[in-house]
């Protein structure tokens, strides 16, 4: 993880989006206001950082497509959640995407086995050949399993949110 120092006037601006009632009127508005602040900054959000946080693929989705229904986050209460010291860029860019993901996570319903009071979520697998696969997976502890309830092992890419109309075409 990077030590680098977040500067005040990053934080100040990340800050503003928990103050302005229209950024936080709604689940669209939340999302977009996150995605450009992280685009606002591409020195500090560069490559690197959002390719290992995850974040690139979320930048670009339609957020009309994607965000449910009844995320699980208060949007009233995120500036209580959110607003608090940075120790990198790292730790913003995780708490980010964690944010971005609560917003367009599609549940299955199903309990981890590994840590039972976490419900998995629908993933999109995409494998270096551009194959493609629908997965459950534990955001704590990150248990993955295929949708028939076996481990999943392999092979691994990159992750995706998928949306409820993708996830009935394929499962």
């Amino acid at each position: 993880m990077r030590e680098d120092i977040i500067s005040e006037d990053l934080l100040k601006d990340y800050y503003q989006i928990f103050s302005d009632p229209q950024k936080l009127k709604d689940f669209f508005s939340y999302y977009e206001a996150l995605v450009q602040f992280v685009i606002k900054y591409p020195t500090e959000f560069n490559d690197e950082v959002k390719d290992e946080w995850g974040l690139n693929e979320l930048l670009d989705i339609n957020t009309n497509e994607y965000i449910v229904t009844n995320p699980d986050i208060c949007l009233d209460m995120e500036a209580k959640r959110l607003v608090r010291d940075y120790e990198s860029i790292d730790t913003l860019a995780m708490s980010i995407r964690d944010t971005l993901w609560d917003m367009i996570t599609v549940y299955s319903g199903k309990d981890c086995p590994v840590t039972p009071n976490d419900e998995l979520r629908y993933i999109k697998l995409v494998c270096e050949d551009n194959s493609d696969q629908i997965l459950l997976e534990c955001a704590g502890c990150g248990w993955t399993e295929d949708t028939s309830g076996n481990e999943y092992r392999g092979p691994y890419g990159k992750v995706f949110p998928i949306n409820q109309k993708e996830i009935e075409k394929y499962v």
